[in-house]
This record gives C-alpha cells, structure tokens and sequence, in this order.
C-alpha cells in the first residue's frame, strides 16, 4: 500500500556558501537544534557517519500538555550535495522532512525545506493536521532564515 504524503510546509532560499558546505551542516542533524526552533536537541543514535542513509538520531521536543519526548529519526535517502530525506516515529504526525539543495554558483546555493505528514488516515486529516501545519509554517520560516545566517556566518 502506497503511502500518500500530506504537504506540511516548504521553504526555499539561497544561501551564499557552496552546495558542499552547506549539504555537510544541514545534513548533520546535530546542528539541526542550532537553526530549527521547537528542538530541543538531537544527538547520533548510532556510529553511521552524518548524511549517509541509515544514519539514526535521537531528537528532543517539547510537546505541548505532555512535555519532553524523544523521537527517532532515520536518514532515509542522501544523495552527497542533492538531497537529504528523514523520517521520523512520532505519532500522530508521522513525519518525512526532505531537503534538497541546488547550486547556483561556486559559492551560493538554493535550499527547498519540506515536511510532510506520512499519516494519510481520515481522522487526523480532519482535526490534527491543520494544527501541525500552522505549527510547521511558522516554524519552518524561521528556521530556514536561521540556516541562512548560520551558514552566512561560518568561515
């Protein structure tokens, strides 16, 4: 059975640093506290080196009335300076990020953040994911600015 993505939110900027570069810090998710807001921290759940498929991580949120809860992520395609795909088991909103980067010269590049929601059933799509995409929106545009400066600022 084939699972149909529910589009969350995307964002697309570029960045005045190479494709390279900027592939390397996106993909390491350990940075990814560093520019995404509402996470806490994420850390390797296992010694596969960062952006290679199968690298897993452990991410720290804060979910509203429950509090701290850790979510496993799963690299689940990387292609070096292309494309950089996750998912993550955190229920309801079963989540897939993908991000792709594309380069538009020897020192910038263009970057599309997408999340999407895997959970296809009636009853989340009616009540649960209006809420998690207003969420995501926000979100997501602060948090591709903040790569951005991130990035900017690096040497």
């Amino acid at each position: 059975m084939e699972i149909v993505l529910q589009l969350l939110t995307e964002q697309t900027i570029t960045i005045a640093k190479s494709v390279e570069a900027t592939y390397q810090y996106a993909t390491n998710l350990e940075h990814f506290a560093e520019w995404f807001p509402g996470v806490l921290s994420i850390e390797s759940a296992n010694t596969l080196e960062h952006g290679q498929r199968g690298k897993e991580y452990l991410e720290t949120i804060v979910v509203p009335l429950k509090g701290k809860r850790k979510i496993k992520i799963c690299v689940k395609e990387a292609e070096f300076g292309k494309v950089f795909i996750t998912e993550g088991e955190f229920a309801p909103l079963m989540p897939r990020m993908e991000i792709r980067f594309l380069a538009t010269g020897a020192e910038s590049c263009s970057v599309t953040w997408r999340m999407f929601s895997r959970n296809d059933g009636f009853l989340f799509k009616s009540t649960l994911l209006h809420l998690f995409r207003s969420v995501l929106r926000k979100r997501a545009a602060v948090g591709i600015k903040r790569l951005q400066q991130n990035l900017e600022k690096r040497p």
